[in-house]
C-alpha cells in the first residue's frame, strides 16, 4: 500500500499539481486534476534493461548419468529439447532466435498489438484521490493546512462490475483440460479452496502436511511497483490452516513427487526456493505468470473468460448456493468478518430471487394459491 501510494503521487499527482502551494490547493484544483487523468493520465512504464546474455546450447547430465535435454524449460525465451552428445559441435553455439518459445512469442504479439488508452481508469483516479486526501489529512493535523480541502473534491464514479463466475460444470472442464499441465496441483488447489492468486504463489512446501491433510498459508507472494516481495498475508485470518479433500491432497501428493524427482535430476543446478509451485529448476513463477497460463488454459477449454480471482468467487458462490455455513466459508477464504462475507455472496441472482418470491407467495396465500391463480387466468 506504502509503495502504491507514492506511485500514485510520483505519477498522478505531482507533474500537475506538485508545483504549488499546498494552500494553493482546493476542490476546484482536485477536480481539474481529476479529470485530467481521466483524459490523458496514463504513464507508461519504462522498460527494465535485462542483462543481454545469449543461450547456448549445452550438455547436461541428471546426477545417475542420464542425458538430459539442453534447455526445455517453458520459461526460456528460447528452448532446445535436443540430448547433445559430448562431441556435439553444437554445445557452446548460440540458439537460434526460431527456437523462441509460444508464450513469449505470444507475449511479444500481445504487446505489439496492445494500444493503451491515454487515460486512467475511474478506479486508479478514485486512488489517488485517497492518497490526496489522507496527505491532506496530515497537512491539517501538522499545521500546514487550515482543513482537508480534498474532501470538497469530487472523485470519478466507479462503475460496479458484474462479478463473472464459472459453474460446477465449467470448473471441471477447466481442470480436465489442464490435467496435463505442469501446475495442475495449483489449479484444483485453487478451485477446491478459493485461495488467492497471492497465497498460491506464496504457498511453502515445508507447511503442506500430506499426512496430516493440511496446508498452513502464512507467506504470499505479491507484485509491488513491478516487483515481487513476499508478505505475511492481509489480515490475521489471513494465516490459517486449510484443510485439504481426499482429491486435491492426491492432486499435491502426485505433484510433490514430481518435485522430488526433478531435484534428484537437476542436482547441484537445483535452486530451492522452498515454495510449493515452482519450474523445473526450483524457480518460483512470477504472480502474473500465473494469471497468464491461467487465462491460455480457459481459453484453450473455450470457457468464458474470468480472472484467476473470480474462481476464488466460483468457489464462495457454490459454497453459498450449497448452504454452507457463513462463519465456516468465511474462515476457509481468510475473510476477517463473516458479515463481509454475507455482503459479498448474498444472493442476488434472478434464480434465487424467484425462489424468495415463490416461497414468501405461497407463505401468504397459502392454501388459496391454486384457486387464485386460476381465477386470475380465468
Amino acid at each position: 500500500m506504502v509503495q502504491n501510494w507514492r506511485n500514485y503521487a510520483a505519477y498522478y499527482a505531482v507533474p500537475y499539481i506538485g508545483s504549488r502551494d499546498v494552500r494553493e490547493i482546493d476542490g476546484a484544483v482536485c477536480d481539474a486534476l481529476y479529470a485530467k487523468l481521466l483524459a490523458e493520465g496514463r504513464v507508461k512504464a519504462r522498460p527494465k534493461k535485462q542483462p543481454s546474455t545469449q543461450a547456448v546450447h549445452m550438455r547436461r547430465l541428471a546426477k545417475d548419468g542420464r542425458e538430459m535435454p539442453c534447455r526445455p524449460y517453458v520459461y526460456d525465451t528460447v528452448r532446445c529439447y535436443r540430448k547433445h552428445a559430448e562431441n556435439d559441435p553444437l554445445i557452446g553455439q548460440p540458439i537460434e532466435s526460431k527456437k523462441l518459445g509460444r508464450r513469449a512469442a505470444e507475449d511479444a504479439a500481445e504487446a505489439a498489438q496492445r494500444k493503451l488508452n491515454p487515460g486512467l481508469e475511474p478506479k486508479t483516479v478514485v486512488n489517488t484521490h485517497r492518497m490526496l486526501h489522507r496527505a491532506w489529512e496530515d497537512f491539517a493535523t501538522w499545521g500546514w493546512a487550515k482543513r482537508n480541502v480534498v474532501s470538497d473534491a469530487h472523485p470519478p464514479r466507479v462503475p460496479r462490475k458484474g462479478r463473472k463466475v464459472w459453474t460446477v460444470t465449467q470448473l471441471q472442464r477447466f481442470l480436465q483440460h489442464a490435467r496435463s499441465d505442469r501446475f495442475f496441483a495449483l489449479w484444483v488447489l485453487e478451485a477446491t479452496s478459493g485461495m488467492r492468486r497471492c497465497e498460491l504463489a506464496g504457498a511453502r512446501r515445508e507447511l503442506l502436511d500430506l499426512d496430516a491433510g493440511t496446508l498452513s498459508i502464512e507467506i504470499t507472494r505479491v507484485v509491488v511497483d513491478g516487483r515481487v516481495i513476499e508478505s505475511d498475508g492481509k489480515t490475521e485470518n489471513a494465516q490459517h490452516v486449510l484443510a485439504l479433500d481426499p482429491f486435491t491432497l492426491a492432486a499435491l501428493r502426485a505433484h510433490v513427487k514430481k518435485l522430488d524427482q526433478e531435484r534428484r535430476d537437476l542436482g547441484p543446478e537445483y535452486q530451492d526456493h522452498g515454495v510449493l509451485f515452482c519450474w523445473e529448476d526450483g524457480r518460483p513463477p512470477h504472480p502474473d505468470t500465473i494469471t497468464r497460463r491461467f487465462k491460455t488454459l480457459a481459453a484453450a477449454a473455450g470457457l468464458p473468460e474470468i480472472d484467476l480471482h473470480d474462481v476464488r468467487h466460483s468457489y464462495a458462490t457454490l459454497g453459498r448456493d450449497a448452504k454452507i455455513d457463513w462463519k465456516a466459508l468465511s474462515q476457509r477464504i481468510g475473510h476477517a468478518d463473516v458479515a463481509f462475507t454475507m455482503k459479498q455472496y448474498v444472493q442476488t441472482d434472478l434464480e434465487a430471487d424467484r425462489q424468495v418470491a415463490t416461497t414468501l407467495a405461497e407463505l401468504i396465500i397459502g392454501g388459496s394459491l391454486a384457486s387464485v391463480t386460476q381465477t386470475a387466468t380465468a
